[in-house]
């Protein structure tokens, strides 16, 4: 069963066409898109963060957001791989890589989770981290807001409901 909220939601992006084939389910409105910019199709993940807003959606603000990350242009899209690749390379330094490539040219978009207020990018690099997978956060404005890379050992399946949830989970427990 889902919310109002969530199947009007749904509506609004079947009829934008903005996802091919969408379903709403778990909280979610997910189909597949392509990002030109990117030159490749990734599964889409809108979260109109239900938990948090109950049925008071700001259905317009996910769909700008949903049509922001689709339409981002090149020059943009290279801004932020290049910001990626550099803060990679930084943190990795002089650890080993499986391959030495340019970083760049081995990140693959492989998902989008799209929120109000910020998307967040799920990147494979096959040849320099073949068991991780990298997440991006992008703000409103698609500036790179955070960047991880996490294993990809398919122990760990998370559900989170909100971009906070989400955000505690990988930035790990509390220091306090």
């Amino acid at each position: 069963m889902t919310s109002p909220a969530l199947d009007t939601l749904l509506a609004r992006i079947v009829e934008s066409g903005l996802l091919e084939d969408p379903i709403a389910e778990n909280g979610l409105v997910y189909g597949r898109a392509s990002i030109d910019a990117a030159g490749t199709v990734v599964n889409v993940n809108v979260d109109p963060e239900l938990d948090e807003h109950g049925d008071d959606v700001d259905h317009d603000a996910l769909i700008a957001a949903v049509s922001r990350i689709l339409a981002v242009g090149e020059s943009r899209w290279r801004a932020v791989i290049d910001e990626v690749a550099t803060d990679i390379d930084d943190a990795v330094d002089d650890e080993p890589v499986v391959e030495q490539i340019d970083l760049r040219d081995d990140l693959e978009a492989t998902s989008v989770v799209v929120f109000a207020d910020a998307v967040l990018l799920a990147f494979l690099a096959p040849k320099q981290f073949p068991d991780s997978r990298i997440l991006v956060q992008l703000d409103e404005e698609l500036d790179v807001d955070g960047v991880e890379v996490r294993e990809l050992d398919g122990s760990e399946t998370i559900d989170v409901e909100t971009l906070d949830e989400l955000l505690d989970h990988i930035s790990g427990p509390d220091e306090n």
